[in-house]
């Protein structure tokens, strides 16, 4: 960051403003080869501009000292951390970062290190982001990560838990860009989580045995010719499970663990526990802003998603082509503003082609999955349900009552009265 001063119009005193430069070599505007200043990371203001050519530049000489001292651990930190921020890179400065971090093992001839040069290739993969542009690049990789494997000595890895984790890792990474990559191949991808699960189980990561299971289904679920229901791949539990091994590993602040938490809440909003999955985003979106900032990718993803959960979606008269989003209650709940009508995909919507109306709550039906309130429950077996709040499961034959599952622990699902449920536009503090 550099200090300069500027004057106005106004012939106001000259003010003192923060004009972003390279943190390292403290200069402004492009390096020696015409790039600009970059930066892809957590950090906010000015800070944590760098040229390129500097980052790359900084994080071999730090791996070299590491090296040096035979902490062959750190390598992988200077080049995929922002030493300013402590988060990860990301996008296009990630991409650069890691393939030079592998030009940086080869060149230096650290190559028998496997450990080091799989975790590298590894990241380099991954940093691709499996598309088909990336295709013969990814296709180099993917064989030369394949090679390495093949390198290293059976009886060796079963007896090196770190050395077998970094195999199996490897081979799960492989195993997606045969899966999600431009070449998919169900039948490799097949055999390399194979591989996987049996050195995970060897090591007793139980996590991510689950997580192999789940990706051989996949992939036999394509050998056989039928389509994959993501929606029904891995259940609730899996998906918690996943998402506290990512905050063990990595801490609830890291991106991958946030990243784990929307998949989570996803999964949960699509088993209609509509409740806990907008608590799940309202956590990530506070914590993502706190430590990535607003701009943030992750940040923004996370903020969609909650958006999304908190849209109140209801039928006007059990019209399954008039869908709406309810906004609000009015005169003390007799009538209900709506937005709408919706189309059927995202994609075609146009606000400002929808209406916003008012109509008789009493003709609103809340879609299942939504959060809904008790009240008006007059029965001695169901009058302590009024101000509980749950998610709306599902609805009886007759279409009069419906089903409601109770975020309070000890309280048993109930079917309740169409009439006595209301939509809960804001949940309240989780106690």
């Amino acid at each position: 960051m550099s200090l300069k001063r500027t004057s106005n119009a106004a012939g106001l005193p000259d003010r003192v403003v923060d004009t972003p430069c390279c943190w390292l070599c403290l200069e402004e505007g492009q390096d020696a080869s015409g790039k600009p200043l970059c930066r892809n990371c957590s950090c906010r203001g000015t800070s944590g501009f760098a040229h390129l050519s500097c980052m790359i530049k900084y994080a071999e000489n730090k791996s070299r000292q590491a090296c040096e001292r035979d902490d062959y651990d750190h390598v992988a930190h200077f080049f995929k951390i922002c030493p300013n921020c402590n988060q990860d890179y990301q996008g296009d400065v990630a991409y650069a970062l890691a393939k030079a971090r592998v030009e940086f093992v080869e060149k230096r001839e650290y190559t028998s290190n496997h450990e080091m040069y799989l975790d590298a290739m590894r990241d380099y993969l991954y940093a691709l982001d499996f598309d088909e542009q990336d295709r013969p690049e990814g296709e180099g990789v993917y064989t030369k990560l394949l090679s390495i494997i093949e390198e290293v000595d059976e009886y060796q890895s079963l007896q090196d838990d770190r050395l077998a984790q970094c195999i199996a890792m490897t081979l799960q990474a492989v195993g997606d860009f045969r899966t999600f990559g431009p070449k998919e191949n169900p039948e490799e991808a097949k055999k390399h989580f194979e591989r996987a699960k049996d050195l995970y189980e060897v090591i007793g990561d139980k996590v991510s045995v689950i997580t192999m299971e789940r990706s051989i289904s996949i992939n036999e679920t394509k050998l056989s010719g039928n389509e994959v229901d993501w929606d029904a791949t891995g259940d609730i539990a899996f998906w918690r499970k996943s998402y506290h091994d990512k905050i063990m590993r990595n801490g609830e602040d890291d991106v991958v663990s946030i990243s784990e938490g929307i998949r989570l809440s996803v999964k949960l909003s699509n088993e209609n526990h509509a409740i806990e999955a907008e608590r799940l985003l309202t956590k990530l979106v506070g914590i993502s802003r706190r430590v990535h900032g607003s701009d943030h990718r992750i940040t923004k993803d996370a903020v969609s998603h909650l958006d999304r959960e908190k849209e109140r979606l209801v039928l006007i008269g059990w019209s399954a082509d008039d869908i709406h989003i309810a906004l609000r209650y009015e005169n003390d709940g007799e009538n209900c503003v709506v937005q709408g009508p919706l189309p059927a995909d995202d994609e075609s919507r146009n606000v400002d082609e929808e209406e916003t109306l008012t109509v008789a709550s009493k003709v609103i039906v809340p879609l299942v999955g939504t959060p809904v309130i008790c009240h008006g429950l007059r029965s001695r077996s169901s009058s302590h349900l009024n101000s509980k709040i749950g998610d709306l499961r599902s609805y009886a034959e007759n279409r009069n009552r419906c089903f409601i599952h109770f975020e309070e622990e000890g309280l048993e699902p109930a079917e309740i009265n169409v009439g006595s449920v209301r939509i809960l536009f804001e949940l309240p503090e989780e106690r």
